[in-house]
């Protein structure tokens, strides 16, 4: 049974933007250290780290919490599978919330085109 959807959009320019004022700070605050290991280099790197950023956002929206205690920005983080799907890791303050809420699995889709990235997730029990 679905228990929760979140779903998040970011312009590319506004990550481009962050990552350039504020540097490895804003990336560890909100990155894992896995997620920025395997971030590309060049062009690229923008709508990585953009894509991330609205799956982020939607999980805890999927969750019911938004972004804030009961989940932080690295207690979640997307990874590929082995077909190269997306898959979602919760951790901490997230993965209690999500056990609290009955939530044992997020599917997450992930897209960017441009000047924009989106994500989508479903929380199910």
């Amino acid at each position: 049974m679905i228990l929760g959807i979140g779903t998040d959009i970011l312009e590319t320019e506004r990550m481009r933007d962050a990552i350039r004022r504020h540097g490895e700070r804003f990336l560890n605050h909100v990155f894992s250290p896995d997620e920025i290991a395997r971030a590309p280099v060049g062009a690229a790197r923008d709508a990585y780290f953009a894509a991330r950023w609205a799956a982020k956002e939607a999980v805890a929206k999927a969750l019911g919490t938004g972004i804030g205690t009961e989940c932080a920005w690295t207690d979640v983080t997307v990874r590929r599978g082995p077909a190269g799907q997306p898959l979602v890791d919760l951790s901490g303050t997230a993965l209690n919330t999500a056990c609290r809420r009955g939530i044992r699995t997020i599917h997450i889709s992930l897209s960017h085109e441009r000047n924009f990235a989106t994500a989508m997730a479903i929380a199910e029990d």
